[in-house]
Order: C-alpha cells, then structure tokens, then sequence
C-alpha cells in the first residue's frame, strides 16, 4: 500500500473508532489522486472454455451457411449464362460472406482436435479471398471465370472435410445450400 493511502487510511480509521473526543477534520481528496478500482486477479478470471463438440457442430454450420449459400448462388448463376454484372454483383455476396465467415471462424473458441484443419480452412479462404475480389472486378466473363476456377483450387474443402468429420457432421451436401 502507498505511504499517502496508508496514512489516509489510518487517519480515517481513528476518526471511525471514536479516539479523539474532538472532530476530526478528514482531508479532502486530492483532485490530482487517481481513483483505485479493485481488480480481480489473473488467477480468479475465468478462462474462457473451447466449445463442446456439439455446440461446436451447430455453430460451424451456422457460421459457413451463408457463405456456402452465396456460393452455390454463384455457380448456379454462371451455369445459367447469367449478365457479368449479375455474376459480379454475385461474386462480391461471396467475398462479403467469406469474410464474414473467415472472421466469426477466428472469433470461435473451438475444440482441440478442429484448431489444426480450422487454420487451413483460413488460410486457404484468405488465398481465395483475393480471387473472389478479382471476380467483382472482371471486365470479362471469361476474366471473371478465370478468378472463379483459381479461388476454386483454395475452396478448403479437404479442411472443411476433416471439420465436419471431427465434428460428427455429414459430408457437405451442395443441395443443402442451393
């Protein structure tokens, strides 16, 4: 304890005890003095906990279904011969959502035996990213299909695969998202 605080301290508690007969001027506090707020210590915080495998599955799945969602509407989309400005407007859903997904991915807490193929999952969505982006910005269909097939080769699927399998999860359905 400071030597100032501990005297304050004692001057109050001499007040409050009723030793001195006459009043007891307390000094005022001093406005330059830092106020002092308890802190709990580091060994009494809880740590958060990694999710069940359970509630681990519920949230992968709640967190990639847009992004999946807006893909399938993409390839489905393209397949059709849609507009360029469709496809693009189109492609700029799935950038939006891939880096949405890639950041409430990181924001998980998850379980030990999902941390290893959850970070290539990233890494590889962070590679197709940049594609993903070049896409919204074609000036050709065939440009834009050129950003499509090469963020394709970093879709993470074989991580996604280990995920769901970790995870208790069936293997990913595109009818599921179409």
């Amino acid at each position: 304890m400071r030597p100032i605080l501990a005297a304050l301290l004692g001057i109050t508690l001499l007040a409050g005890a009723g030793c001195s007969t006459g009043t007891v001027e307390q000094p005022a506090p001093s406005p330059a003095a830092p106020s002092r707020t308890a802190v709990a210590s580091p060994s009494t915080v809880a740590r958060p906990q990694p999710l069940s495998r359970a509630q681990a599955a519920k949230r992968y799945l709640a967190i990639v279904k847009p992004y999946n969602v807006a893909l399938e509407r993409l390839e489905q989309a393209f397949n059709a011969g849609r507009p360029l400005d469709a496809l693009r407007m189109l492609s700029r859903a799935v950038a939006t959502a891939n880096d949405t997904q890639m950041n409430k991915l990181r924001a998980t807490l998850w379980p030990t035996a999902v941390r290893q193929p959850m970070r290539t999952l990233l890494a590889e969505s962070a590679v197709a990213q940049r594609y993903w982006l070049q896409a919204v910005e074609a000036g050709t269909r065939d440009e834009l299909a050129g950003s499509l097939v090469t963020a394709s080769r970093h879709d993470g699927s074989d991580a996604a695969g280990q995920i769901r399998r970790a995870l208790g999860l069936g293997a990913y359905d595109e009818a599921d998202y179409s």
